[in-house]
């Protein structure tokens, strides 16, 4: 049975802090993803060290979809980042490599910035 592994939630101000953190304590980037949400964007990522896990989450205001680039940190992230970029239209300063918004092909530019519609459990 494994231990639970929460996310644990944090403001923007703390993205790449707590990335420096982790990466000063010897976990690896495991992985970062992206949902929209009604009223916000959700980041998502995960930090492994030792087969433990540590995850956080972040909410990142549609109209403003900024978060420091963590590719300074975790080269690896360029990838996630530019993904996030063409999928959701969030821009990730100092990104060491930058795509310009032609990482991935999609059939709509942006594809995920559109309204977003809950649905609730069928009963």
């Amino acid at each position: 049975m494994s231990n639970p592994e929460p996310f644990i939630d944090l403001t923007p101000d703390r993205w790449r802090v707590t990335a420096e953190r982790y990466r000063a304590e010897g976990y690896r980037l495991v992985q970062m993803t992206g949902t929209a949400r009604p009223d916000h964007f959700e980041v998502m990522i995960s930090y492994e060290r030792d087969q433990g896990c540590a995850h956080h989450r972040v909410q990142v205001p549609r109209d403003r979809p900024i978060l420091p680039s963590l590719s300074p940190v975790f080269p690896a992230a360029f990838t996630y980042e530019n993904e996030l970029k063409d999928l959701f239209g969030m821009e990730f300063p100092g990104l060491v490599l930058d795509y310009g918004g032609k990482f991935l092909r999609t059939k709509v530019k942006i594809p995920f910035t559109g309204e977003v519609t809950v649905k609730k459990g069928a009963a």
